[in-house]
């Protein structure tokens, strides 16, 4: 039986998707799935489960950051409102820990764009809370590029280099290190690869999120200047088995929209389809999004994401139970006490279509 330690996937030759490979049981001498330490480091900050919901309209508001960061993961406030009420979303995070007497205190990061608007935003942002903010993250398609280097510079002057800055997304390691260099303490790493994403088919570019998590941790272990800028895996995400495989890859924590739309805390109504419950969910460059956000698709552009509806699932801590009960169990199958054993420990092997089928309990796969 071939294995393959990350790095060595990619130079394979076949870049693999989350389904292409699987990891491989090993000797392990930890007792209980309760004594894996899952805590990553984002930037400077611990984060105790790494997971981190996405900045979509119909993913992130105040009650996601609130549930998920309250409990040790993340949330990032979505852009796709006004600035007032972005800022009211933010206040309320804001108002939470000053209330709660929770273990954690949950993270406040807005999301923003780039160009003049954007800059607005931030400014009316950075105005009312200042040091309040812990994250700013900046919400680019294609963050390889020289618009989003000026607005990480911009933001950086404006805030003093105070604020630590999440961007993305990149699709490379020179897309990381680009990143980077530029300032950035954290990158999205994945493009085309979300559920409602249809950029892989509407323009032919995109890398599989696993085979860009490898390459960016490829030149970030190959240079010490970038050792404290964390790579989070988004796009894809559809198991507990993907989670993991992306932290194995070299992922410090993960992005996820689809597994938390159908919950309660995800803005938006609950309706009622077919006798089902359900929620909607939609790509941020779908046309439902750009029509609210912008009046329509400008002319010359086309739709790179879809809308849809998902079945609601019930509270978000549901999901993050299952998520963490997953890697917990997959760090004893690799011997591994932390993320960095895990990574250490892990080796792949690839899989036929028929060992993909047998990895899913009959009846299951979606």
């Amino acid at each position: 039986m071939k294995v393959w330690k990350a790095l060595s996937l990619n130079e394979s030759g076949d870049p693999p998707s989350f389904d292409d490979v699987m990891l491989v049981p090993r000797y392990s001498t930890i007792k209980s799935r309760l004594d894996p330490n899952i805590s990553t480091m984002l930037g400077s900050m611990s984060l105790d489960i790494p997971i981190i919901s996405s900045p979509m309209d119909t993913v992130t508001g105040h009650k996601m950051a609130i549930s998920l960061g309250s409990r040790g993961a993340m949330g990032i406030v979505h852009r796709f409102m006004t600035p007032k009420q972005q800022s009211d979303e933010v206040m309320r995070i804001i108002q939470f820990n000053r209330k709660s007497d929770s273990e954690y205190k949950a993270p406040v990061i807005p999301a923003v764009g780039i160009g003049t608007s954007e800059r607005e935003r931030f400014k009316y942002l950075h105005d009312e809370y200042g040091s309040l903010l812990d994250w700013i993250a900046i919400d680019v398609a294609n963050g390889h590029s020289f618009i989003m280097k000026e607005m990480i510079d911009w933001v950086k002057n404006e805030t003093h280099g105070n604020i630590p800055i999440l961007a993305g997304n990149v699709a490379t390691g020179d897309g990381f290190a680009f990143l980077a260099d530029s300032g950035a303490n954290a990158i999205r790493v994945g493009i085309g690869g979300g559920s409602i994403c249809k950029t892989r088919i509407m323009t032919g570019f995109g890398v599989p999120t696993l085979a860009s998590v490898i390459d960016c941790n490829r030149v970030k272990v190959s240079n010490s200047n970038y050792k404290d800028v964390s790579i989070i895996a988004d796009g894809g995400i559809k198991y507990p088995a993907d989670f993991v495989k992306s932290l194995a890859a070299g992922a410090d924590a993960v992005m996820a929209g689809r597994i938390f739309a159908g919950t309660l805390e995800s803005p938006g109504k609950i309706v009622t389809l077919n006798e089902k419950r359900m929620k909607v969910y939609r790509g941020m460059a779908s046309k439902e999004v750009q029509d609210d956000a912008k009046g329509g698709l400008r002319p010359g552009t086309c739709a790179e994401g879809v809308s849809t509806y998902v079945s609601l699932k019930g509270k978000a801590y549901y999901i993050l139970e299952e998520f963490c009960g997953g890697l917990r169990s997959a760090m004893t199958y690799a011997n591994a006490t932390n993320i960095k054993e895990l990574r250490k420990n892990s080796v792949f092997i690839r899989l036929t279509s028929s060992a993909l089928e047998e990895s899913h309990a009959f009846g299951t796969k979606q």
